[in-house]
């Protein structure tokens, strides 16, 4: 009894341990500040190996495997016939993020063999492993009565890439009888993409039960580009079970059979929402000049219930003949779904639409403005600029949100002066606006962001620490080490993760960190 409460606990912390996100959480504002201890250097963590509590081994077996520290592998592999199994599957964990493959058969065998841990931490370790040799070992749990266990066994089996097992999987799938069961192993073989297992899935679709494992069929029948299933997809796009659209389009823009295209189109004059938003899904997404023909047909009819579809289906088709159309029904006031006739222009790629989208963009109307940003921010459109920033200034928090999208996509150094005004002025939007700044490749830009960290508002220097970190510029190094032996937890924290991005170092500790900038 003692030792499955032990276990009880152990399994509670390992959850904390391998759940818990690196980044410290936003937290209360008004609360106390959480105190965030240095953690252990790697040199006390090997020493913990060898401590006499259980929690204190397993703790740091596992710290030591998400560092990335081989010089630990032959302890960790000993700790593998501990006594206790918490230390045995922390230390599992450890040497799958090790990747240390061979331990891998010791540990798929002790997923069968220990009675004492749930198989789940084994499979999951396994998975980190990426060994593709033990898919033997974890594919029969697909056939598990634990629902969650089979989809973690689906989850693992992609992850090492065990495509070697895909006919032993079919195998099994094709002894089921159990309609559940049929939706894991459907995953499955189409994760792995096991084109043999289309008449499998094909047979699963027959039974029309708006289940799970339907939809699941239809994804699959996509990944494995399933040479026979076109009509049934086709078919799946008017039924009334949303899931099964939702799949069913999916799995015919993986196909990517532009031979549906006439059969798919008729749906987009459907009552049914969702029908019309997969239909369209589609046409945009199956390269066809067909697609792009019938959709600017529907452009030059007086119906305009479809006309919105239709501008998408142009665009994203980047319809170049469909230009002027567009261009004319953007330009009114009429048009539904101007947004998306806006967009329309962005896809087709021709700077000749700038003046029509800058024209909208400022327009003040409430549909055009904001699929005219994302436009002009997809044509690069550095003379549009002075009309972004303004844009900004307009009150509508959408449109800023867009306008600042399309001057990360420009980034043009102009604008900078603007964002920095904006920075102080709404510090909530920090992540978009520093966002915007860190794609501009300036010095002055590195130093808004450099400056953004210095903040003692958490709004705006999570998100700068965040931005210096994806900037990768090694020139922010020296500011982050003051951060790493300054007195601010949650600072010191995103430093490690900022410094560790930049320089590829993982260090936890300000002392490794400085031994570091010292060599």
């Amino acid at each position: 009894m003692q030792t499955n409460l032990s276990s009880l606990f152990f399994f509670l912390a390992l959850f904390l341990i391998l759940n818990c996100d690196p980044v410290p959480v936003k937290q209360d504002t008004n609360s106390v500040e959480e105190i965030v201890s240095e953690e252990p250097t790697t040199k006390e963590l090997l020493e913990k190996l060898d401590a006499n509590d259980t929690f204190t081994r397993s703790q740091a077996a596992i710290q030591l495997g998400s560092r990335e520290e081989k010089s630990a592998i032959p302890k960790l592999k000993k700790l593998l016939s501990d006594k206790e199994p918490g230390v045995r599957a922390g230390a599992a964990i450890a040497l799958g993020d090790l990747k240390d493959k061979s331990s891998s058969a010791t540990i798929a065998n002790l997923m069968w063999s220990d009675t004492d841990n749930p198989k789940d931490v084994y499979l999951d370790a396994l998975t980190r492993m990426k060994d593709p040799s033990v898919g033997n070992r974890i594919y029969p749990l697909l056939d598990d009565v634990n629902p969650t266990l089979r989809l973690q066994a689906v989850d693992a089996l992609v992850q090492i890439g065990a495509g070697s097992v895909g006919s032993q999987i079919l195998s099994l799938a094709s002894k089921n009888r159990d309609r559940e069961k049929d939706k894991t192993y459907a995953m499955a073989l189409g994760k792995l993409k096991v084109s043999a297992s289309e008449s499998y899935l094909l047979g699963l679709t027959k039974t029309q039960d708006e289940s799970p494992t339907l939809a699941a069929a239809y994804l699959a029948l996509g990944r494995i580009k399933a040479k026979n299933a076109n009509d049934v997809l086709v078919k799946a796009l008017g039924l009334p079970y949303s899931k099964g659209k939702e799949n069913a389009s999916m799995a015919l823009i993986e196909i990517g059979n532009p031979s549906v295209v006439p059969k798919v189109f008729r749906f987009l004059s459907s009552e049914d929402a969702e029908t019309k938003l997969y239909t369209t899904d589609v046409l945009c997404s199956i390269p066809s000049k067909e697609a792009a023909k019938l959709a600017f047909g529907l452009l030059n009819e007086k119906e305009t219930k479809s006309w919105g579809s239709a501008a998408k289906i142009v665009g994203r088709q980047r319809y170049k003949e469909g230009r002027l159309r567009i261009e004319e029904l953007l330009e009114k006031t009429s048009t539904p779904e101007r947004d998306s006739f806006a967009e329309a222009l962005g896809w087709i790629g021709d700077r000749a639409s700038v003046p029509i989208l800058r024209k909208v963009l400022l327009s003040g109307d409430p549909e055009g403005p904001y699929g005219s940003a994302w436009a002009l921010g997809i044509l690069g459109a550095k003379e549009a600029v002075p009309d972004l920033i303004k844009a900004l200034d307009k009150g509508d928090a959408k449109l800023m949100v867009y306008a600042l999208e399309a001057l990360g996509s420009i980034a043009d150094p102009t604008s900078l002066p603007k964002l920095k005004t904006l920075l102080v002025d709404r510090p909530k939007m920090s992540p978009q606006i520093l966002s915007t700044v860190a794609l501009i490749p300036t010095e002055e830009a590195r130093l808004i962001l450099e400056d953004a960290s210095k903040s003692k508002d958490a709004d705006v220097y999570r998100p700068a620490m965040e931005e210096i970190a994806k900037r990768k510029d090694k020139k922010s190094i020296p500011l982050l080490l003051t951060y790493a032996n300054g007195d601010d937890s949650e600072k010191r924290k995103l430093s490690y993760y900022a410094l560790t991005a930049i320089t590829g170092e993982k260090f936890r500790t300000a002392k490794d960190w400085n031994e570091w900038a010292k060599r």
